[in-house]
């Protein structure tokens, strides 16, 4: 394949993606139907096929794709600093960024891709698994220089930080509901990633002698 070739295969890939997220945002993952987003995209169903196999395969590309790209941006910031704390603060301002600016990833990496079964039999938990090795490493970083305790259990706490991060953005997720149109619902990502932070980091630094 000549490489003029190879260019309009990853473009028109990337067409198709971006045509999967806006029909998934516009008609929810379980209604959704292969062929709108050929649709979308500009090309027949068929052409859609011989990219991907079937609309799961399409959600756990981007799935895939965005995960990977966030956690690459990570690697490179985290890279570039010595304190562990900052190191956590850069990874889920990252995060937080990457939903802000799409809200509707959030919907569909929280809520619809975490109700199928194909989630957990598939490749995107590696990402997952790549993230929180990220986060067990830097907490391992913190110990070895005595910011955080000596018998800190690093492997649960990378799963608690995790899990209440998600915890955090799914509220957000909700809170643009119609809820929050009738002020019955406020909520703040980033005041909400701010006092995770300070918890967490209260909690993991020992008590000063």
């Amino acid at each position: 394949m000549s490489r003029n070739s190879d260019d309009k295969s990853k473009e028109r890939r990337k067409v198709i993606l971006d045509a999967a997220l806006k029909t998934f945002v516009k008609r929810g993952y379980s209604e959704t139907r292969v062929s709108e987003i050929a649709t979308e995209a500009g090309v027949a169903e068929g052409t859609l096929y011989n990219y991907f196999s079937s609309k799961e395969e399409l959600l756990l590309a981007l799935f895939d794709e965005k995960w990977g790209g966030i956690i690459e941006e990570i690697k490179k910031k985290i890279g570039r600093l010595d304190d562990p704390n900052k190191k956590l603060k850069a990874m889920f301002s990252m995060v937080v960024t990457m939903f802000k600016r799409n809200r509707h990833l959030a919907e569909i990496f929280l809520v619809d891709i975490k109700q199928s079964s194909i989630f957990l039999n598939n490749y995107p938990i590696n990402r997952v698994v790549e993230f929180l090795d990220l986060i067990e490493t830097i907490l391992e970083e913190g110990k070895r220089k005595g910011i955080y305790r000596k018998d800190l259990d690093t492997r649960v706490t990378k799963m608690i930080i995790f899990g209440a991060a998600q915890g955090i953005i799914l509220s957000w997720v909700l809170s643009e509901s119609s809820a929050v149109k009738n002020k019955t619902f406020q909520f703040s990502l980033f005041r909400a990633a701010r006092a995770l932070r300070d918890i967490f980091k209260s909690g993991l630094v020992g008590e000063k002698r």
